[in-house]
């Protein structure tokens, strides 16, 4: 047997040598899960914010044309369904009472936007808004989309 052959039943070396092992940088897979969590409820919350944005500005609207105790404006972003069914001297009776309870800051705390096919689109905007009789009332705006335009189907007020 020459010095340089290895008998057939010798285990290889397990010098440094060998084949290193791959150790996974654990810190960057958890970097890269963070950094795209993060990303996807930055795009949710953009893709929410912009659908949104257009029945929210009509709810605001409403809500502080209420607020002003300015029942005109405040009907005019009725539905055609809505006037149907609210005779416009009803809702500046209805606006001269709760005007003055509600005429403190409000605090949007819920928004939505439904669709369908084959019916409107729809919307409700919810608010919490601390009375000037110290108690809280929730408001809720339900919105429709009529040719093109959102407009207040109803609401609701409730003291919580």
């Amino acid at each position: 047997m020459d010095k340089d052959s290895a008998p057939q039943n010798q285990l290889p070396d397990p010098s440094p040598s060998s084949k290193p092992v791959k150790k996974r940088n654990w810190k960057k897979i958890a970097l890269i899960v963070v950094v795209g969590l993060v990303a996807f409820i930055v795009i949710i919350t953009v893709t929410v914010n912009s659908a949104t944005k257009a029945p929210v500005k009509v709810s605001n609207q409403f809500i502080n044309s209420i607020q002003a105790g300015d029942a005109t404006t405040a009907y005019a972003l009725f539905s055609t369904d809505a006037v149907a069914v609210v005779p416009v001297d009803q809702f500046d009776t209805l606006v001269a009472q709760i005007g003055p309870i509600l005429n403190t800051n409000e605090k949007m705390t819920s928004k939505s936007i439904n669709g369908e096919t084959g019916q409107p689109a729809s919307s409700t905007v919810i608010y919490e808004i601390k009375g000037t009789d110290g108690k809280t009332y929730e408001i809720t705006i339900n919105l429709t989309k009529e040719n093109g335009d959102w407009k207040v189907l109803n609401f609701d007020s409730s003291a919580k």
